[in-house]
């Protein structure tokens, strides 16, 4: 008799708890965008009542003091839904984890719910512009240096970038000079200067006798100071064309990007050596020699 009773009880405790109100979220975790320091982030989180029963809230609690998670205090009915109120206030910087604690009819089962943020400093925001016509400029680089976090600018030659006081940012475009500012504000303006075409001088010429029986000409000056280099940044697995590469001269510590057709522009003197970085792909080295125009393939 205990044994059937017992068997019985197992069999509809299932039943039982699913006959009361059970709750349903569609996710228990979330990744919110990242916000300056000081903002208020708000999250409306979704649930319903895939019960038989009346559901009510008995337990809705976070784990952190800067946030808070509210409910409202009446029964939700059967097969409908509500939300779940998260406040958060971004105080620190850093990457931050809340949890909330949400359980239902006294019951000792509980949800937890997690909500990761990014906290910044401050959103800087700004214009690129060219210095010799104050026209915006378009697909410029903005980025952090030393990072690999960065955006572009649109058409209007405007950004927006989160980063922390103190940061600098280096602005860069195909045919303009780089230019670093420190963050000290949120609105940064730059102007870039267009980087000047170098005039080609045919050089002198001497007469090198190679034998008794020829003459090799060869310039007196043939490797010259500095001359404009161009070409193509592209993957070579896709054979796309790579948007925001870096390219530097290892001599000079120049540096510029390439543009959103793959394009770039550097000044570098014969045998002077490119590297050629993008993330994600492995770095390359290209020795200038006599070229004005190289096609550089990247690869894993």
């Amino acid at each position: 008799m205990k044994l059937t009773m017992c068997i019985q009880f197992l069999f509809l405790f299932p039943l039982f708890a699913f006959s009361q109100g059970q709750i349903k979220f569609s996710t228990l975790e979330y990744n919110l965008p990242p916000v300056s320091i000081g903002q208020t982030t708000t999250l409306k989180i979704p649930f319903s009542n895939i019960g038989k029963e009346p559901l009510l809230i008995t337990k809705c609690q976070s784990s952190n003091a800067t946030s808070t998670i509210e409910h409202h205090k009446k029964p939700i009915l059967p097969n409908q839904s509500d939300t779940l109120n998260v406040k958060i206030l971004n105080n620190a910087v850093g990457n931050f984890r809340h949890s909330f604690t949400v359980a239902v009819n006294n019951q000792e089962n509980e949800n937890v719910i997690k909500v990761n943020i990014n906290v910044f400093d401050l959103k800087v925001y700004g214009k690129v512009l060219n210095k010799n016509n104050g026209e915006p400029l378009p697909f410029a680089t903005v980025k952090i240096d030393k990072n690999t976090r960065g955006t572009t600018t649109d058409f209007g030659g405007k950004y927006y970038l989160n980063a922390s006081s103190n940061d600098t940012l280096v602005f860069s475009l195909a045919g303009m000079k780089t230019r670093k500012v420190k963050v000290d504000r949120e609105e940064v303006n730059i102007q870039l200067e267009e980087i000047e075409r170098i005039k080609e001088v045919e050089p002198p010429i001497t007469q090198n006798k190679v034998s008794d029986y020829s003459v090799k000409t060869i310039p007196d000056n043939e490797i010259l100071k500095e001359k404009k280099v161009i070409g193509k940044i592209i993957e070579k697995a896709t054979n796309e064309l790579i948007f925001g590469a870096i390219i530097k001269n290892k001599k000079t510590d120049t540096e510029t990007f390439s543009d959103v057709y793959g394009k770039f522009e550097i000044t570098a003197s014969f045998n002077d050596i490119l590297v050629v970085n993008f993330f994600g792909l492995s770095e390359k080295e290209i020795k200038v020699t006599d070229n004005n125009y190289y096609e550089i393939y990247l690869e894993k």
